[in-house]
């Protein structure tokens, strides 16, 4: 099945499918921030790593500024983003391309080199939003397994790679929080032959303990077939607003462009305003970094003091063995109206999302009620 336009768009449409909610909104007078009240039509929502502060205040204010230019086409905004990426880094703006979220660059990039026969080799498990929709165009997808420490193997991954058109590393890993240091990441690149395109997903990347400096980003400046993803839904607190971003090559760029189907215009001004303003903000990424370890390490404490066996997290979430639970525990949570989210291939596990710390003693005060 050869990709064209209109089975394209069909495919792009189902797979970014979501619900939305609205909720309100009260300010917090420590950091003089918008944040979330704790729950969303009354659910506590810790199953899609959503940063439970929601976005800085101004990035609100960026937002409802821009409105005015809603009568325009985002062309010039979405360049301000581009350079302001830029001076972020580094890293040149020809080397940028931006993404309605960074699902659209993980779709961009299947299709670009992995559709149509291709194979695209991941770890496994991981975030499969890539491999899935390539798949739907004729892409072979091979996973190979984590370690015993639920890391990347990445010598398996180096084999496996032997003949393949793409690899997918997210660093850190959804939905098992390892990191994989940029030392060894680096190591595994260049251990993979120059036709092979290797895509790293840093979705996570600003809740480590370095931050930017655990990313592979720099090497983009000497590789050709590098790619490394970015997003503005993690810890800048726009989910909503779907705006990611990535760096790779001029020629990569140039293939994955050829599968946009929004004329690189498809992310309103609100949201690019809003993203100028997020990457401009970076005490506000501080805080949500600091808040995010605070809170994670009260799931830590009582997963402890319970014995219950969890995967030490880089990013904004736990995955967690549900053993000591009741087997139902999921289902159980979602009745008390706490959702986490558990995978029906990966039987006796959990993740768990870290949200504020009134969200995560709710959270934590059910699992306590299903002790085995």
């Amino acid at each position: 099945m050869k990709i064209n336009r209109r089975s394209w768009l069909k495919s792009a449409s189902v797979a970014t499918a979501t619900g939305a909610f609205l909720s309100p909104y009260v300010h917090d007078s420590d950091f003089g921030n918008l944040v979330s009240p704790g729950t969303v039509n009354g659910m506590v929502l810790l199953n899609l790593n959503e940063n439970a502060i929601g976005p800085s205040e101004k990035v609100m204010q960026a937002i409802n500024q821009s409105v005015k230019e809603s009568n325009r086409y985002p062309w010039q905004t979405r360049q301000l983003l581009i350079d302001q990426i830029s001076q972020l880094e580094g890293i040149p703006a020809e080397n940028i391309i931006l993404g309605s979220g960074s699902t659209e660059i993980l779709q961009l990039a299947g299709l670009a080199f992995g559709a149509n026969g291709g194979t695209i080799v991941s770890s496994y498990p991981t975030f499969p939003m890539m491999m899935q929709h390539a798949t739907e165009f004729q892409s072979k997808w091979i996973k190979v397994p984590l370690d015993v420490h639920f890391n990347h193997d990445l010598q398996s991954l180096s084999l496996a790679a032997k003949g393949s058109q793409l690899v997918y590393i997210s660093n850190p890993n959804n939905p098992v929080g390892t990191m994989t240091p940029v030392a060894d990441l680096v190591k595994f690149y260049h251990s993979i032959q120059s036709d092979t395109v290797v895509f790293v997903d840093e979705a996570y990347i600003e809740f480590t303990e370095t931050g930017l400096k655990a990313s592979i980003a720099n090497q983009v400046l000497s590789s050709t077939n590098l790619i490394v993803a970015r997003t503005f839904s993690k810890i800048y607190g726009m989910a909503g607003l779907r705006v990611g971003y990535a760096y790779a090559h001029e020629d990569l760029i140039k293939r994955m462009k050829h599968y946009h189907i929004g004329f690189e215009i498809n992310i309103p001004n609100t949201s690019l305003h809003a993203a100028v303003a997020a990457t401009a903000d970076q005490n506000f990424v501080q805080h949500c970094k600091a808040e995010n370890k605070r809170v994670r390490q009260m799931i830590y404490d009582a997963f402890e003091s319970w014995k219950v066996t969890y995967v030490p997290s880089a990013a904004n979430f736990v995955y967690f063995q549900t053993r000591r639970f009741a087997p139902d525990i999921v289902n159980l949570l979602e009745k008390q109206q706490v959702m986490i989210l558990a995978y029906p291939d990966q039987p006796g596990y959990a993740r768990v999302s870290i949200g504020t710390k009134e969200q995560i003693q709710r959270f934590l005060d059910c699992m306590e009620l299903y002790l085995s």
